[in-house]
């Protein structure tokens, strides 16, 4: 091992608010924490409004007296039109924060226009690995689904739609100033929804553990921690919406599966998002946690001689069986997929995606 040419560096500078109920006190925590007074609101589609979650934010920021623009119905798999629009608001605006409601999609947006408002080119320059941001505005969050973990990673994914093109680019500049974190708001969230961000949570500390590590790796044994975890919660979260404290956990478990701690001190090789952004790239029907469920299997069967030791080992801490058949751990990953209210297949998809397609992204896959 060349020890003199292993260097890494860790930075989260997010602030975490866990406050129940505390959507209404957001305005508080613009005006009081922070003496911003003109905001850039950013949110998706209309379940914000119909559950009542959009009202309260506007009325805590008006309670403060806080300017703010708005724009919503950021999609899924967020287009680099979205970004452009905002842009442009926020260019005349000049906001002093913004504020994303909503999931990762919503995040990655605002996060987007958040570095592209200090810069003057192609605005995937970022995401094309061109450029690296500068200067950005700061960015705040009210993260209404448990899944991405953009409220406290340092990573921004955006589509281009029109050019099939799908890519991320991981920065500081991408962790928000702060995120509050209310788990009551999620209540509501249909099961579908719950059901893609359990894998996309899982996946994204499933491919951290799965990065190769030393011989003594500490952060693999927190990784497996985290993972079985979220397998545990998972009927609880799914049968019952409204379980607090599994709400709670499984809200924590998120942020902690994405932020960096469960790679702390190794690289991380994400070949599952790789192949999925392949993939949702082409499709921009496709939501990243259907795909990223799709292809977590493929991926271990791809490298199963490979990642052996690593397989059973999480066999043994993830789903509490000890054998020395990799594939019978294989088995028990698509039980739990297989229990999350999703799609199963690539077969099931409401879009057709062509074998050619697949095995282009399953190429990807290999370690």
């Amino acid at each position: 091992m060349d020890y003199q040419n292993e260097n890494f560096e860790f930075e989260v500078p997010t602030r975490i608010i866990y406050r129940p109920n505390g959507v209404d006190t957001i305005g508080g925590i613009i005006a009081d924490d922070y003496s911003f007074k003109k905001v850039m609101l950013v949110y998706g589609g209309k379940s914000l409004k119909s559950n009542g979650v959009y009202d309260r934010i506007v009325k805590s920021l008006n309670d403060k007296k806080i300017e703010f623009k708005e724009y919503g119905g950021v999609k899924a798999n967020p287009d680099i039109e979205d970004v452009v629009a905002i842009c442009k608001i926020i260019n005349s605006f000049n906001p002093d924060l913004i504020l994303a409601a909503g999931g990762g999609s919503v995040l990655d947006t605002a996060k987007c226009a958040a570095v592209n408002y200090c810069y003057k080119g192609d605005p995937l320059d970022f995401n094309k690995h061109v450029v690296k941001p500068l200067h950005h505005l700061p960015v705040g969050t009210i993260i209404t689904l448990v899944a991405s973990g953009s409220e406290m990673s340092d990573s921004c994914v955006i589509s281009d739609r029109k050019h099939h093109f799908k890519a991320g680019f991981n920065d500081v500049a991408n962790c928000p100033l702060f995120s509050l974190m209310d788990p009551l708001i999620t209540y509501t969230v249909p099961s579908y929804q719950v059901g893609i961000g359990l894998a996309d949570m899982f996946c994204h500390t499933f491919e951290r553990y799965f990065s190769p590590s030393h011989e003594i790796e500490p952060c693999d044994g927190l990784a497996l921690s985290v993972l079985h975890d979220i397998v545990t919660l998972t009927p609880r979260v799914v049968n019952n919406p409204t379980d607090y404290e599994a709400k709670r956990a499984m809200m924590i478990l998120g942020t902690i599966a994405h932020n960096g701690f469960t790679n702390y001190g190794k690289k991380k090789l994400f070949k599952v998002h790789g192949a999925e952004h392949r993939l949702s790239g082409s499709h921009a029907d496709l939501t990243h946690g259907q795909g990223i469920a799709l292809l977590m299997v493929p991926f271990l069967n791809i490298n199963k001689d490979i990642l052996k030791e690593k397989i059973l080992k999480m066999g043994e801490m993830v789903f509490e069986i000890k054998t020395k058949d990799p594939g019978i751990v294989i088995g028990k990953l698509t039980d739990w997929i297989n229990s999350l209210p999703i799609y199963h297949s690539f077969e099931e998809l409401p879009m057709k995606i062509s074998q050619e397609e697949l095995d282009k992204a399953y190429k990807v896959l290999k370690a």
